[in-house]
């Protein structure tokens, strides 16, 4: 448990080589479930008394990082298009369809749809004029050579004309291209080396710190769309309000960043400090709070801008930093030339996967999003009922008993 991603199923290479390398030293069975289960009851009943409130946090994230905002667009041109799918109004004349309320209504969520990936857009230019990247540069040029707005606002006529087949391939057309980009947005796992040691599981951060962070992002993912409308009203209001509301915003900024320092204070105070994985979440609380007080710079000038905006979808990409993992083998596939571990490595899998779906309630928006092709940002915060923990255990000790 650590400071939240944004995750990315998946290699991102073309070659989709997801086995996992195997670990020649493996633990006995009783090591690691003796181990797995000493170290982590502590965790997860810590967890279980803040899960709810970091349940809603997490659901509220999808109008967060780049990679998750394109994601969400994509998802709602599938439910546009399925949506359309079930209408029974095919091949109809316009003025001859009986559905003319579920028509508009769908033609208003495209309408909505297509605000706000304009707004995904300018945030994506001024965020690449402040932090220029490869990645977002090319997948920007080709936002804006699509001329993307444009075509939703096309779709948006073709379904209020009852063109149902071409308004249906264009919303899955849009739904597949907007994914695409998202996955762009993030390089590809870099190659690891056949035979190279796992490097085993990371100190946790404590509960109470995630939460923290969950409700600094919340906070800053809110400043960002209040710093937004008051420059959307900056032309109907006097100079004086514009002033004043602007300087809320920054005093707001310094609130937010004088608590993301006490975060990273108390990460310094941890035991594990000195780790690799704590060091890099304290030093990524750290970089975020420096990034806040330049945003409260900025809104204190007065600018509610792009400039503003680009600093503070700069401190939500650092905390909810994009990363790809790669995808869980099917098999152990020991042998040839796909290191997967073999039997043995299949049953560390399955040990962990077990340990990974261990615990009480429902996973309703937080856990992992269904396949589809390319894959979905998916969360990490899945839990299910305990008999799925059970059965990971059985197919971990049934492999190993095959193997001895």
């Amino acid at each position: 448990m650590g400071i939240p991603d944004t995750i990315l199923k998946g290699s991102g290479r073309n070659n989709q080589d997801q086995a996992q390398d195997g670990n020649n030293a493996e633990p006995t069975a009783s090591d690691l479930v003796l181990q797995a289960f000493e170290e982590q009851q502590e965790l997860l009943d810590a967890f279980d008394k803040l899960s709810d409130e970091m349940k809603k946090l997490l659901v509220a994230f999808e109008n967060s990082t780049f990679v998750k905002r394109l994601k969400a667009a994509s998802r709602k041109q599938i439910d546009i298009a399925s949506d359309l799918n079930s209408l029974d109004s095919f091949g109809v004349p316009n003025r001859e369809a009986d559905n003319q309320r579920e028509l508009k209504r769908l033609a208003t969520l495209e309408g909505t749809a297509s605000k706000e990936v304009a707004t995904i857009i300018q945030d994506m230019a001024a965020y690449t004029d402040r932090r220029p990247s490869a990645n977002y540069l090319r997948v920007l040029a080709e936002m804006e050579d699509a001329s993307l707005e444009n075509q939703m606002r096309d779709l948006v006529r073709a379904i209020s004309m009852n063109l149902i087949g071409q308004s249906t391939i264009e919303a899955e057309y849009w739904a597949d291209t907007l994914d695409r980009w998202a996955e762009q947005l993030v390089d590809p796992l870099p190659e690891q080396p056949p035979g190279e040691p796992s490097q085993g599981e990371a100190p946790n951060l404590p509960p109470e710190i995630i939460l923290e962070v969950l409700r600094i992002i919340n906070r800053e993912i809110q400043l960002r769309e209040e710093t937004r409308e008051v420059e959307q009203a900056k032309n109907a209001i006097t100079d004086d309000i514009y002033l004043e509301r602007s300087e809320t915003l920054s005093d707001t900024q310094y609130e937010i960043a004088e608590d993301t320092r006490e975060i990273a204070r108390e990460i310094s105070m941890l035991p594990t400090i000195n780790t690799q994985s704590i060091q890099k979440q304290y030093a990524k609380v750290r970089m975020a709070a420096e990034v806040m007080e330049e945003a409260e710079s900025i809104l204190a000038q007065p600018n509610t801008g792009p400039e503003a905006i680009a600093a503070i979808s700069e401190v939500i990409e650092i905390l909810l930093q994009t990363q790809r993992i790669p995808n869980t083998p099917s098999s152990g596939g020991g042998g040839g030339d796909t290191p997967g571990g073999g039997a043995s490595g299949q049953a560390l899998a399955s040990l962990m996967s077990a340990l990974r779906l261990i615990g009480s309630g429902d996973d309703t928006g937080t856990a992992f999003i269904e396949k589809r092709s390319p894959r979905q940002a998916t969360g990490k915060a899945g839990r299910v009922l305990p008999e799925e923990f059970r059965q990971g255990l059985d197919a971990y000790f049934n492999v190993l008993e095959g193997t001895q």
